[in-house]
């Protein structure tokens, strides 16, 4: 029987037999006996279109592995003919029923579609005399399918319609009369089934391959005096089960001439590695890059990149760096005082000389500095001090001026604001750092927690609105990966989704927050070294996650104090995290996670 390819959403009846057959050979561990019962409508001669049942049982894995062919297997498949088909076999004498099935099985794998073919054998079977419904069996034999790296991730097999080419023969063995003798029946699957057979996953093979890992990813050489050189080293790691062939190794780019490599990399043995020296040459001045292109063997990644930067300079010259660019202070009580800290870095490779420091502007009277900054050596800093003490309601603002011996930028002005309240205006702003950790029940660790969160406080009705900023985190799991369990360290983001609200009324704060989850890196350690396995840039939780928190039971919570808060919340799943997204979600998403806060006024 042959079958017709149906809708995507129907997929084939051969699907659900022969990915039983394909999926249970060797080469594919896990195996789980899965079972599906569909209804068809096949024309019949004479009687016309006929319900039918199609029952198939398979032992089929939940996993394959990319590279491993999947061994033949023998299908059995059980379909139940109901009793006007067997009255129309039986209006001709037809005293037996045989014939021939061709099944087409579709797996859809996440970047293709995989038809297979399974020719099946119905045996001669008797047609019963007696009234009532009679079943027919039939088997074949799967093909072997080999899955290949565009395929890993999730491959769903499920069941369309059905094609019988039959033959029903009298008492004496004659073929029956037609048109019962023999026909064809294109049988088609019932709508509104459930016709997913099994969902599995395809994973890489990881035994007997090559794989290359290449650190640092990108090199800057900084500021370097024409007439000298900097050197650099770039190593190349096999983390994989079979030897590595390093095929080539050059510089490319708009000042491939300013650098140099040198390496022994031929062929690098399973947990080993290899050196490749990069040696920068300035000439002239100004900004210069080239690019490390290194040739493997590594069937998933046979080019790495590794941009190479530098900036010639004709004689040593200081660079200052001041950071931040500004600072808001935020709002403070009239008679308290608030404190920032600016630093002053030299990145040039001559020494930098600070020649003053003043604080300028309208309100300067309000801005006090104080610092340690006289000569800065090469890729040294120095601090000042910045106190902020409001003499009058309302937004104060000056300027910390820094003069400095680097040519480039000889001066440069730190804008500072801040607002002088007196506890009688509409609103009070307040800046609260916050410190604490969430609890993740997926993989039952922790996450610490810091940063900031700026509150704009309506004092009639002690309702606010907030913005809050959450400090990049770290975080170590437990995962399943290459078949055992492995450490990952994760690297955690967080991006405000919209403003917090919330109440602060008799010392009882309450709060709402809404933002996205992003994990952009997440690393296994393999044979001594950091191995990434998912994540990326536009790694996230599909949807903002609600965090509610709540003033601790028992406490008081005071804008002069700060206190502690407490709230429970659902992380939704990630998406875009790379192949392995499914298994990050096992240990980041899901219900029942706590997060535990200490919040403290910022003055």
């Amino acid at each position: 029987m042959k079958l017709r390819k149906p809708n995507k959403s129907v997929r084939t009846f051969g699907t659900a037999i022969a990915a039983a057959a394909l999926m249970t050979g060797g080469g594919n561990a896990f195996a789980e006996p899965v079972s599906l019962e569909l209804e068809f409508t096949c024309p019949f001669p004479l009687i016309g279109d006929q319900p039918i049942r199609a029952q198939i049982s398979a032992d089929v894995p939940t996993q394959a592995t990319v590279g491993e062919p999947t061994q033949e297997f023998t299908v059995d498949a059980l379909t139940t003919v109901n009793e006007d088909s067997r009255l129309g076999l039986k209006l001709v004498g037809s005293a037996t029923i045989e014939g021939t099935a061709t099944n087409e099985t579709t797996v859809v794998t996440p970047n293709r579609e995989i038809d297979l073919t399974v020719p099946l054998t119905i045996p001669q079977s008797p047609i019963p005399d007696e009234t009532g419904e009679f079943t027919v069996p039939a088997q074949g034999t799967s093909p072997a399918i080999t899955f290949n790296e565009d395929d890993v991730g999730e491959a769903v097999i499920t069941i369309g319609g059905l094609t019988l080419d039959m033959i029903a023969r009298v008492e004496n063995g004659d073929i029956a009369p037609a048109p019962i003798g023999e026909f064809t029946s294109a049988c088609v699957q019932n709508p509104g089934q459930d016709n997913i057979l099994q969902t599995m996953q395809v994973v890489p093979d990881e035994q007997f391959e090559p794989r290359i890992a290449v650190s640092p990813e990108s090199i800057d050489f900084g500021t370097v005096q024409a007439g000298t050189t900097a050197e650099e080293v770039v190593t190349i790691a096999n983390t994989g089960q079979a030897e590595l062939g390093i095929n080539n190794i050059s510089l490319g780019g708009t000042d491939a001439a300013a650098f140099t490599q040198t390496n022994s990399c031929t062929t690098v043995a399973s947990g080993e590695s290899c050196d490749v020296a990069i040696t920068y040459i300035p000439d002239g001045e100004g900004d210069q890059s080239a690019v490390l292109t290194i040739e493997s063997g590594d069937a998933e990644t046979p080019l790495v990149d590794v941009p190479l930067t530098g900036t010639s300079v004709l004689a040593p010259i200081p660079e200052i760096v001041v950071t931040p660019e500004d600072i808001s202070f935020g709002t403070v009580m009239l008679g308290e005082t608030a404190s920032a800290e600016i630093t002053i870095s030299n990145e040039g490779n001559e020494s930098l000389v600070i020649t003053g420091i003043d604080i300028s502007g309208g309100n300067s009277s309000d801005f006090i500095q104080t610092n340690d900054c006289t000569t800065v050596a090469p890729e040294e800093a120095c601090t000042v001090d910045i106190s902020f003490t409001p003499s009058a309601t309302g937004g104060r603002s000056a300027s910390l001026d820094i003069t400095s011996d680097d040519p480039a930028t000889p001066d440069v002005s730190v804008p500072l604001s801040g607002q002088g309240n007196d506890g009688t205006g509409d609103t009070l702003e307040v800046l609260l750092d916050l410190a604490g950790q969430t609890d993740i029940k997926a993989s039952g660790s922790s996450l610490p927690l810091s940063g900031s969160i700026a509150t704009q406080l309506e004092l009639a009705t002690g309702m606010f609105e907030a913005d809050l900023a959450l400090d990049p985190t770290q975080g170590q799991f437990k995962i399943p990966l290459l078949f055992k369990s492995l450490t990952a360290n994760a690297r955690v983001e967080f991006e405000q989704a919209d403003i917090t609200t919330g109440t602060l009324i008799n010392g009882n704060l309450t709060a709402n927050s809404s933002l996205y989850v992003k994990v952009p890196k997440v690393t296994v350690r393999l044979f001594g070294l950091k191995i990434p396995v998912g994540g990326g840039r536009d790694c996230r939780t599909a949807d903002p996650v609600s965090i509610g928190l709540a003033s601790v039971e028992g406490t008081n919570f005071s804008l002069s104090e700060g206190g502690d808060v407490t709230g429970n919340y659902d992380l939704p799943a990630l998406q875009n995290c790379g192949p392995l997204t499914d298994v990050l979600n096992q240990f980041l998403a899901g219900p029942d996670n706590g997060i535990d806060l200490t919040l403290t006024p910022n003055l």
